[in-house]
């Protein structure tokens, strides 16, 4: 039963260790069309370098001054092309990486075992993997990462990364989710420096290489460039301008559940509950800042206030205000207006003629 266990992981190594060859292969395939790009290129403005060359040798015979001064600047304009495609076909060409035998491959494959103690592959999703132990840095626990190579997908090692970075226990950035490591973004790892190491170890076949590599830059962090620093790795965004302060320093709105900075927050001047910008309200009458509890609409004019200036009969100070204004105003026309002349009452006898008998 041993024996059958051992045989098939064994198998399973040789089945590995051909498919990873293949993929080698395809990408040695894409790397020489990548220089024959790049050769049809370089001969491209070969071709256009001798072509210019005999019409500036005709314009010259003819005296056409004018046109070979273009034609010279045309030609100068070139050069810089074909000195960079030039070196550009010089790097692919001197490239002397060869492919490795099946048995290098499977020596290294045994190699991952013994250095990471597991070696993880899907023959179906043609994946390789491994998983490191937990990374901890500077007292901060990242948990463990598990290093994903998609074989199907090294082919296209020039133009993106055919691996993936995966947090197994995230604890992601505060300020940003998708960062589960200063240098790991959207599981995608920042390889600095080591860009060109890890590139070489993929082409080389040199797998173990590869996930050490990878291994030690988890292990490793640069200030330098971080996704998301150390400093503000347990920090609170703030909601409104996205600055980063310590939890114990952040202010949170009960209006809109959210987190803030002492700038883009307050208090209400009437309850003095915190809130944010956005959730204040500022009064019309005495202009202080309030939460929108510590409001009411007046029943006369309909407009909001804050508690400070309203009465208990619903009414705002600016609504009373008037009142008073226009009671005076009354007042004063009262007081100004001329009565009116009343006619006089004259007794019976006035104006009648007394006779004498």
């Amino acid at each position: 039963m041993r024996k059958g266990k051992f045989m098939k992981k064994y198998n399973n190594k040789i089945k590995l260790a051909n498919m990873l060859l293949d993929a080698l292969c395809e990408l040695k395939k894409a790397k020489l069309k990548h220089l024959q790009d790049k050769l049809e290129k370089f001969s491209d403005k070969c071709s256009e370098a001798v072509k210019d060359s005999h019409i500036f040798y005709a314009a010259v015979g003819k005296g056409w001054f004018w046109a070979a001064e273009k034609i010279k600047t045309k030609v100068n304009r070139n050069l810089c092309d074909f000195s960079y495609h030039l070196q550009q076909f010089k790097n692919l060409a001197d490239d002397e990486t060869k492919l490795p035998k099946p048995a290098d491959i499977f020596a290294d494959l045994t190699q991952i075992e013994d250095e990471f103690g597991e070696l993880n592959f899907d023959f179906e999703a043609k994946i390789v993997s491994v998983t490191t132990d937990t990374i901890v840095l500077d007292d901060i626990t990242f948990g463990s990462f598990e290093i994903r190579l998609f074989v199907d997908q090294i082919s296209k090692l020039y133009n993106e990364s055919p691996y993936r970075v995966i947090a197994l226990e995230p604890y992601p950035a505060a300020t940003d989710s998708s960062v589960t490591h200063p240098h790991v973004s959207s599981e995608k790892l920042c390889e600095g420096d080591g860009v060109v190491s890890i590139r070489k170890a993929i082409e080389q076949g040199r797998i173990c290489d590869f996930f050490t590599m990878v291994v030690n830059i988890l292990q490793t962090y640069n200030p330098d460039s971080p996704y998301v620093s150390l400093d503000d790795w347990c920090g609170v965004c703030c909601y409104d301008c996205g600055y980063t302060v310590a939890s114990d320093e952040c202010c949170y709105c009960e209006d809109c559940d959210h987190d803030y900075c002492s700038q883009c927050s307050m208090y209400c001047q009437i309850c003095e509950m915190t809130i944010c910008m956005g959730c204040s309200f500022g009064c019309p009458d005495c202009e202080q800042q309030v939460c929108q509890r510590c409001t009411a609409i007046c029943t006369e004019c309909e407009e909001t206030v804050c508690n400070d200036c309203i009465t208990e009969e619903g009414i705002c100070n600016n609504c009373i205000e008037q009142r008073k204004d226009q009671d005076n105003e009354e007042q004063k026309e009262e007081s100004t207006e001329v009565p009116k002349a009343v006619p006089t009452v004259q007794p019976d006898s006035m104006g009648k003629t007394i006779v004498h008998a």
